[in-house]
């Protein structure tokens, strides 16, 4: 799982969107400092925060009970 590589991959094309539609400085440099974060989180192997791999650990849980119906 890369929590935080996904988190701030996401956050980075959100506000490169934004910042494509409102031509503010200020967002096109939020979306380089959050790909920057996605980048150094999958170089460094940020580890995984405990509750969003025991989330992900309920949820895959959840997914096999409705897959096996």
């Amino acid at each position: 799982m890369y929590f935080y590589r996904d988190l701030f991959a996401s956050l980075c094309f959100l506000f490169f969107g934004a910042a494509l539609a409102f031509q503010h400085p200020y967002l096109y440099f939020a979306a380089m400092m959050c790909g920057s974060l996605a980048i150094t989180a999958k170089k460094k192997m940020w580890k995984d925060p405990i509750w969003a791999t025991l989330y992900m650990k309920r949820f895959e849980k959840w997914i096999g009970k409705i897959k096996s119906k």
